[in-house]
C-alpha cells in the first residue's frame, strides 16, 4: 500500500472513531512532533550549540576528566 493510501485508511479510522482517548493521543503525537526543542531556545542558545559543534567537527574537543581538572576550583 503506499503512502496516500495509508494516509487516507488511517484517516478514515479517526472520522470513524467516537473514541474521545484516541483522538486525544492522536493529537498529542502530532502536537509533540511539531516541536522541536531547539526552536524553543533563544538566539544565544542556538549560537552556543552550533558553535558547540563546529568545534566538535574540528576535534577540538576533550573529555569529562579532562575538563573537571581545567575548571575545577
Amino acid at each position: 500500500m503506499d503512502l496516500q493510501s495509508e494516509k487516507l485508511s488511517v484517516l478514515q479510522k479517526i472520522i470513524n472513531s467516537d473514541d474521545e482517548s484516541l483522538i486525544r493521543d492522536i493529537k498529542s503525537l502530532i502536537t509533540a512532533r511539531d516541536f522541536d526543542w531547539f526552536d524553543g531556545l533563544n538566539s544565544h542558545q542556538q549560537n552556543d550549540i552550533l558553535e558547540g559543534i563546529n568545534q566538535l567537527d574540528r576535534g577540538e574537543s576533550f573529555s569529562h576528566e579532562e575538563a573537571k581538572r581545567r575548571f575545577s576550583v
